[in-house]
């Protein structure tokens, strides 16, 4: 990678970044794109002053992570609609208008994931664990598709209610149903579609069943916990646990015990990062180049010589 003067500086902001994988998957994609440009870490704990520090050193776009996905909005000129639905941003760079606009990415990297593994969306019933940021962008990538139905299994009643609302305020949604997993707080039951999981029949009927929490991840309190029980998962369904360290999260080992498709984790991160990538250059970014990168990175492929 030559860089001179006329190289094109990206990024990404967050505190604390660790070992990000994403220069890895942006810096293989310029390289063979022949684009000249580079993608560098920018650990940041404040906002302040973010836009005059991009147009100072010429920074052209910025990937954003933990902590900042909500509170960047406000040092933004706008917004993609998607990202206001989702209430996060995860994408920011200088339109053509030159107006800092925000996207986010997440949702749909998902939904790619999905598509590109062979499952059609429309007309089944999916079934999503958790209601933080990645379940709600998740869930509004997912209503594009026009699935039959939409369910979603979390212990957290407040956040899971303001999903639904958000989604009632669309104009056309599919059948919800809400399960509430939490067995020492049982909420009260308001709404017609909310069902408390007491019987391992419940969730059968769903297609898919997407895992948002961090159940499961290396260094998590709940790294050895999976969110469901094997006689809640069925015959048939496809399993996609947005956890990718470890690769075998308790979760998919359930799931791969009783010969269900999986879908990996690190899919959900490698086309988020295809559609950040071709947001910030206008060119089709080499997926398979990307995805070498990111394994590698992971332990998960060929270590480079």
């Amino acid at each position: 990678m030559k860089i001179d003067s006329k190289t094109a500086i990206y990024g990404i902001i967050g505190y604390p970044l660790g070992h990000t994988l994403s220069p890895a998957m942006h810096n293989s994609g310029f390289d063979a794109n022949g684009i000249n440009a580079v993608y560098l870490p920018f650990p940041m704990k404040s906002l302040i002053n973010i836009k005059y520090s991009m147009k100072q050193f010429g920074i052209k776009g910025l990937s954003v992570t933990i902590p900042h996905k909500i509170n960047i909005k406000r040092a933004l000129d706008q917004v993609d609609p998607l990202a206001i639905q989702v209430g996060s941003v995860n994408t920011i760079m200088w339109g053509k208008s030159g107006l800092l606009t925000g996207y986010t990415t997440d949702g749909d990297g998902a939904v790619d994931a999905i598509k590109n593994h062979g499952f059609k969306i429309e007309g089944k019933n999916i079934l999503v664990i958790g209601s933080g940021g990645s379940s709600r962008s998740i869930i509004f990538s997912l209503l594009k598709e026009n699935p039959q139905k939409l369910g979603i299994l979390a212990r957290n009643i407040h956040t899971t209610r303001s999903i639904v609302r958000g989604v009632h305020s669309l104009r056309k949604y599919p059948e919800i149903e809400i399960f509430y997993s939490d067995e020492k707080k049982q909420p009260k039951i308001q709404h017609k579609y909310e069902r408390q999981l007491n019987d391992t029949s419940m969730i059968k009927t769903y297609d898919m069943i997407i895992q948002t929490t961090p159940m499961g991840m290396t260094g998590h309190p709940d790294s050895m916990q999976s969110p469901l029980s094997a006689d809640f998962i069925g015959k048939g369904q496809v399993i996609f646990d947005i956890v990718y360290n470890p690769e075998l999260t308790p979760f998919v080992k359930l799931a791969k015990k009783k010969k269900l498709e999986v879908i990996p984790g690190y899919k959900m991160l490698l086309y988020q990062g295809v559609r950040q990538f071709e947001l910030f250059t206008g060119t089709k970014a080499p997926v398979s180049v990307m995805e070498k990168a990111l394994k590698v990175e992971l332990g998960l492929g060929d270590k480079k010589k």
